[in-house]
Parts: C-alpha cells; sequence; structure tokens
C-alpha cells in the first residue's frame, strides 16, 4: 500500500512550511505512521537545539523534543 498524506496533509503543510520558513522559529519537525495505518501525522515540531539522541544510547537530548503529555517523542514512537 502507498503512504497516505491526505488524511493529515493540512498539519503536515503547515509544519514543514514552518520549518522552511526563515522567519519561523521551528526548525524542525518529525513525521510517523498513525497507529498501524499507512496515514502519515505529525508526531512533533521544535526550535530548541537538539541532538536527537535516544534515552540509554549516550545521552537524553538537550532540546525542544517533547510531545504534548511531556513525553520524549522518542518513547511515543
Amino acid at each position: 500500500m502507498a503512504v497516505n498524506l491526505s488524511k493529515n496533509g493540512a498539519a503536515l503543510m503547515a509544519a514543514y512550511k514552518e520549518v522552511v520558513d526563515g522567519k519561523s522559529g521551528t526548525n524542525w519537525a518529525l513525521f510517523t505512521y498513525e497507529g498501524n495505518s499507512n496515514d502519515i501525522r505529525l508526531a512533533g515540531k521544535g526550535g530548541s537545539p537538539c541532538d536527537y539522541k535516544r534515552p540509554g544510547r549516550g545521552g537524553r537530548g538537550t532540546g525542544d523534543h517533547l510531545g504534548q503529555s511531556g513525553q520524549s517523542l522518542w518513547s511515543q514512537l
């Protein structure tokens, strides 16, 4: 099956535009699959420096990579 970008297309495009916009403070966006489907969704976005290290693999990261629940995005994936 093909990846479905249409279900969450507006949120995906808005996050993408924030990242490429030089005036925005957002410099990263993380996209993932929604559950066990082919639908892509926005997992998170931010603008603080982040080393993207997973917990237990040399570091916890240092930036804005927390999901809405306050959990690390890595733990939500």
